[in-house]
């Protein structure tokens, strides 16, 4: 069973930022890095631009999964997200819990991405308890 971990659920999210293309991931900061791309044209740049508008929906229009997020002067594109832990349909098993954004800035440069995880969040996958979390850094 192929596992995604937050390091790759980011680089995947890059390419909606990117113009379809996956940015390689670093640990260490270092000044003036120059961009390296783990996989080019993952995505066609249409893709890639269709859905970062349905990400940006997810949190703007009222009835998206994540519009509790939506904070006045900051434009940002979300997703929720619920993987199961469990060996079959019937076994109750654990749950992680997903919450994956980004900025929407015209400097592509300026751009933050946050991708968070919570073991076991219950009923609702846990996503609430990280768009709280994530609200905070822009109040």
């Amino acid at each position: 069973m192929p596992e995604v971990n937050p390091i790759h659920m980011a680089s995947i999210y890059s390419a909606f930022v990117n113009e379809g293309n996956m940015v390689k991931p670093y640990i260490e900061y270092k000044e003036n890095r120059e961009k390296e791309y783990l996989v080019k044209n993952a995505f066609s740049t249409e893709s890639a631009n269709i859905i970062k508008e349905d990400l940006i929906q997810v949190v703007e229009i009222p009835t998206g999964t994540a519009h509790d997020l939506k904070v006045n002067g900051v434009k940002l594109a979300g997703k929720t997200g619920t993987a199961e832990l469990k060996a079959s349909k019937e076994e109750k098993g654990k749950t992680l819990g997903w919450f994956n954004c980004f900025t929407v800035d015209e400097e592509v440069d300026k751009s933050m991405l946050i991708v968070s995880m919570v073991e076991d969040g219950g009923s609702n996958g846990g996503s609430r308890y990280l768009k709280k979390i994530i609200r905070t850094l822009f109040e």
